[in-house]
């Protein structure tokens, strides 16, 4: 089972938003997850719910909660004795010493940030604790940074500044655009199973090609990770 751990210094980055997303992605492809929760708000498990009451959860996924360094270690070997394919973490805020077992046991570590300064400054700062742990505990994982909420169209001057800041680091190639798809996924769950539902609902119809555009982006975010840690 391969670990791929969401982590941010700042709340508010898309830590949640980008692992539903990946979460999706994968799923779409017959794949097996697991979701460690460590953050105590549970937003997981209310997506979870939410996706069961709409009839758009993935059987082939399920949360563990891992908000306590014990509770991790034993989530992680019922999922990897389960059989599942990916394990993807909600890491939760400042270091901590669950935080740091979960980086050093990470395959893939995505830094998600905004293009604004202040999310630019907390992405670098948690690029740089990351990096500076796993050199003093001589350990390596693959690190990107994913761009959160890109505009569609033209970007603004202090965006684009933002933009070739983040160039010269280590990212996902592709970005998660602002799509309205993207901000439903907490109340509608699985992005994927949305737009099976939607294409075949003449109502719902009309929003099928914007979710799907949403459904491709991921596909290609989740390629990207895939042929990483294949590499």
């Amino acid at each position: 089972m391969k670990l791929i751990s969401f982590y941010s210094f700042k709340g508010g980055a898309g830590k949640t938003t980008a692992l539903m997303g990946l979460c999706s992605a994968l799923a779409f492809k017959q794949k097996k997850i697991a979701l460690f929760e460590s953050d105590q708000n549970r937003p997981l498990t209310r997506w979870k719910e939410n996706a069961i009451r709409n009839d758009a959860w993935d059987q082939a996924c399920e949360v563990f909660v891992a908000d306590e360094l014990p509770l991790m270690v034993d989530a992680y070997g019922q999922a990897d004795l389960g059989g599942f394919d990916y394990g993807l973490v909600d890491a939760h805020g400042a270091p901590s010493h669950l935080n740091n077992c979960i980086i050093g046991s990470s395959d893939y570590l995505l830094v998600p940030t905004m293009l604004t300064p202040l999310d630019i400054d907390e992405a670098l700062a948690t690029c740089r604790y990351i990096i500076e742990l796993l050199m003093a505990e001589r350990l390596q994982a693959h690190t990107a940074i994913l761009r959160m909420r890109v505009p569609i169209g033209r970007l603004t001057v202090s965006q684009r500044a933002a933009y070739d800041i983040l160039d010269v680091l280590p990212l996902c190639d592709t970005p998660m655009h602002e799509r309205d798809a993207y901000a439903a996924m907490k109340e509608r769950g699985m992005l994927h199973m949305t737009v099976a539902k939607m294409a075949d609902d003449p109502a719902t119809r009309r929003m099928l090609h914007y979710s799907q555009r949403a459904l491709d982006e991921l596909a290609m975010i989740g390629a990207f990770i895939e042929k990483t840690l294949e590499s």
